[in-house]
Order: C-alpha cells, then structure tokens, then sequence
C-alpha cells in the first residue's frame, strides 16, 4: 500500500504538470519556434506513438493561455507534488526506522516542499545536461565528418544514458538520505542509488516498448496510453521501495542496527 498513495497522487500530478509545462512554453519560448519544437519532439521520443502526439496537442493548445494556465497548473502541481512527497517520505521512514514521526504540519510540509524543489531541479537539470550533452556531441561529429561513421549514433546514445544513469543516482541518494532523513553518510548509500538508478533506466526502457506496441492501435492508444503510465508510475514506486528495503538490509547498516520495515505492497 506504499507505493499506491504516492501513484495516486504522482498521476494526478502529471495534468497540472503538462499546464506548468506549457505555461512556460507559452511565456519564454513564445517567439522561439526551434526550442519549441525541440521540446515536442523531446515529448515523441520519451512517450513514443499516440500518447505523446496527445500530450504536444495539449501544450500546443493551452499555450495561448499561458497566464491563467500556469497559476492553476502550479497550484494543483503544488498540492498533488506535497502529497505525493509526503507519501514518500513516510514510506520511506516506515521502511528505514520501522516507525513513521508524529506528524506536524509546518515542518512537514515545509520539508516535503524543500524535497520536491530539490528533485524537480534535479529532473531539470537531467534533461537540459542530457539535451546538450547529447546535441553537442552529435555536431561534434558531423564537423568533423564522422557522423556516418558506424557506432556514432551508440556512441551518443551510449552517452545519453550514462549521464541518465549519473542523475539516477541523485535522485536516488536523495530518496535513502533526504526524504527518509536517515544519518548515513552519501557515500555509504551509493551502493544502494547505483541499483536503484539502474533498475529505473530499465523500468524506463519497458516503458518505452510498452507504449511503442500499443501505437498501431487507435483503441489500445487511447485507453493503454494512460492505463500503461499509471501502471509505469506504481512500478516505479514499488521498486523505489524495494531499493530502500534493500537498502537499509546491506551488512553496514544491520551492523550499525538499522531495522528496516516493510516493503512496498
């Protein structure tokens, strides 16, 4: 039941998310129809078929109301983002402590917003290093005429996915050390965020081929696109779980007396 709490909230956070998004299209790219169209086709790639022509629709469309879209879009990206993080960081308490805090609603939230600031720039931070990482290296290439030099395109599709990985491996430092507020130093959890980064790139790539099998159907588009997301999200979740789980069971941290409660369910 973990990871159901955070799903629900997580999903209902990806409509006002989509409006944040757009609201921000709207306003700093409104004159720059080449980075707009970068991130469209940025959307196609990561949510392949039908569902991601759905998503660039919506932002094309709520785009000419950037203003009024961008308010609602933050507050209910606001409110769905604090709970999702609360759900998580209990989780995570449960998991690690076996116990979750009394709950006070200043420090909480407070808390949980901080968590949330922090990954969203981290996820940021992801996307434009990866962007340019990426763009770069392929213009790299074609200046120097090896483009079409066989293993070019594994070498920056190699690249892309380790500097995904590096991020990965944030984020999930921040899951064990921030939001489950353990004691143990970075360093000494690094084991734990490599097999959760690694385990979340694959969970990524079944996602990918997931949505690409339902695209030659209009019908399985339609309904699979967002069933399949939510399931993808409840997966997610349970295997962030059971990373801390496993986490926390590591010889360093049952020798130092940690006792990890359930996972995820």
């Amino acid at each position: 039941m973990l990871a159901a709490g955070v799903t629900y909230y997580a999903f209902l956070g990806l409509f006002p998310v989509l409006l944040l998004v757009a609201s921000v299209i709207g306003i700093v790219l409104a004159n720059d129809d080449p980075l707009q169209q970068e991130l469209y086709d940025a959307i196609r790639e990561t949510f392949p078929g039908s569902t991601g022509d759905s998503i660039v629709e919506e932002l094309e469309g709520a785009v000419h109301s950037a203003g009024l879209v961008g308010v609602i879009g933050l507050v209910g990206f606001l409110y769905a983002g604090l709970r999702a993080t609360d759900k998580l960081r209990i989780g995570m308490e449960q998991i690690w402590r076996g116990r979750v805090d009394e709950p006070e609603f200043w420090r909480d939230n407070v808390a949980d917003l901080l968590a949330l600031v922090l990954l969203g720039a981290v996820g940021l931070l992801s996307l434009v290093l990866t962007g340019a990482a990426t763009t770069a290296t392929s213009a790299t290439l074609r200046r120097l005429g090896l483009d079409d030099v066989t293993g070019a395109g594994t070498l920056i599709t190699v690249l892309g996915l380790l500097l995904a990985l590096v991020t990965d491996v944030v984020v999930f430092l921040w899951l064990l050390k921030v939001v489950a507020g353990t004691p143990h130093r970075p360093r000494d959890l690094l084991l734990g965020a490599l097999f959760g980064a690694v385990g979340f790139e694959v969970l990524k790539v079944a996602g990918s081929f997931y949505l690409s099998l339902i695209d030659d159907s209009v019908t399985a588009s339609a309904l699979g696109g967002a069933v399949g997301i939510l399931v993808w999200i409840n997966l997610v979740f349970r295997f962030a779980f059971f990373t801390a789980a496993w986490t926390a069971t590591l010889r360093r941290f049952s020798d130092a007396g940690a006792q990890p409660g359930p996972a995820a369910g």
